[in-house]
């Protein structure tokens, strides 16, 4: 994301990269914030992410009235948001996480402030990233029981299909709709595929629901195929800017092969097999995966270590239990493919990851839960590589480690190929 630019009227989105900036009208913004709190309103930017914008919501005379709206890039489909505050109200309504309430939302994009945007509480405390490496061990394992409990709570939520939640328009009710996954949104750091497209009103029928698993798994992939039949040229191009030393027709071929073998990887690794097999919700096979949690998506107390609430629930989706079942990146051994770069020392990340397990270990759903983590692990491998492009997929080493795992599958169905044989 590059910098953006705000006055006292406008505000602008800026990417990286070759993506043309989007505005929005700050001054419609403060409209409709005094609309819904019915007084002169004032806004202060509180924070800004890759692609969404924070402000405070003040009285005229600069008190604090506890909320704030945040605004959302129109790099996304308009159900992004929509998705998101359904898994708010879902979690708020089913567990007893601390999450924000949700006041009011757009998901129109052509408003007259020109972007999505989310009128919600504003959640006491500091976010963990903040300050993380300065906390005491003891305040660190305060957070990580509480997150530890919170997750085992969320992996309690099952469903019957895959995708993301929605409210229901004609009911109170929570429903699985179209996916909200990276590879349909309409650009990637502000920049779009397919350069003047109109953005499609029509649901591409590859973002599900999902009734199997392997409809799930492969769904990017298919969209995948599907683009590279209908804009050749562009792809083409696309594959000579990352590697102009290769045939960009050789990598087409490859990429395509490799994604067809990728499919029907899908389809039996694991496919449709429960995983863990005595799955206690057979019919319900699916929970709520949060997309990216980080430490900045805890809220905390540094002081007493309570956690104030869980924020930013955007691209939640509905995923298999061994996809779900997953333990924080920034708790993982810095050197394991499934950690990320917060999180302090392996040494650190260790003892609290000890602690983390040990919260769970008092819960009924622990022992599910525990099986579905420990046999999902090289399953996650396969979709943490699912969203990739073709010009990923076009290469000799991908090809090889579809093609170890199709075979593996054939005499070990449901069980992962050992990462380190």
């Amino acid at each position: 994301m590059g910098d953006d630019i705000d006055d006292d009227r406008m505000s602008t989105f800026s990417y990286d990269g070759d993506g043309e900036p989007d505005s929005f009208s700050l001054a419609e913004l403060q409209s409709v914030v005094d609309l819904y709190f019915l007084t002169s309103c004032k806004l202060e930017k509180l924070a800004e992410g890759g692609y969404h914008k924070v402000y405070n919501i003040l009285r005229s005379d600069g008190a604090s009235l506890d909320a704030v709206v945040r605004v959302a890039s129109p790099a996304f489909p308009k159900d992004k948001l929509e998705s998101e505050v359904a898994t708010y109200k879902m979690i708020a309504a089913f567990t007893n996480i601390p999450v924000p309430r949700i006041y009011a939302w757009n998901s129109d994009a052509s408003n007259p402030v020109g972007a999505e945007y989310m009128i919600l509480d504003k959640v006491k405390g500091t976010p963990a990233s903040h300050n993380w490496g300065d906390l005491s061990e003891e305040v660190k394992k305060k957070v990580v029981s509480q997150v530890a409990r919170y997750f085992l709570e969320i992996f309690s939520l099952r469903f019957e299909s895959a995708g993301s939640l929605y409210l229901s328009p004609l009911s109170p009710r929570f429903l699985v709709g179209p996916i909200i996954s990276t590879p349909f949104y309409r650009a990637l750091d502000g920049v779009v595929r397919v350069l003047d497209a109109p953005i499609s009103k029509n649901v591409d029928p590859n973002r599900g629901p999902f009734s199997s698993v392997t409809e799930y798994l492969s769904s990017n992939l298919r969209a995948e195929l599907e683009f590279i039949s209908n804009h050749r040229s562009i792809v083409l191009s696309e594959l000579h800017q990352c590697d102009p030393t290769q045939l960009a027709e050789s990598r087409f071929e490859l990429g395509e092969r490799v994604m067809i073998k990728a499919i029907e990887l899908c389809s039996v690794y694991p496919g449709d097999t429960l995983i863990p097999a005595n799955i206690t919700t057979p019919q319900r096979p699916f929970s709520l995966k949060l997309d990216d949690f980080r430490l900045s998506n805890v809220m905390i107390d540094t002081d007493s270590g309570r956690v104030t609430g869980l924020i930013d629930f955007e691209a939640a989706t509905i995923a298999p239990l061994w996809e779900c079942a997953v333990i924080p990146r920034w708790l993982q051994d810095a050197d394991d493919p499934e950690s990320s770069y917060e999180g302090g020392s392996s040494e650190q990340r260790n003892v609290l990851r000890a602690v983390f397990l040990s919260a769970m270990e008092g819960s009924a759903r622990y022992p599910e839960w525990r099986e579905a983590y420990d046999m999902g692990r090289p399953f996650r491998r396969l979709t943490d590589m699912l969203c990739f492009q073709v010009n990923v997929w076009a290469s000799n080493d991908h090809e090889i480690w579809v093609d170890e795992r199709r075979e593996w599958a054939k005499t070990h169905p449901g069980i992962g190929l050992p990462e380190n044989r």
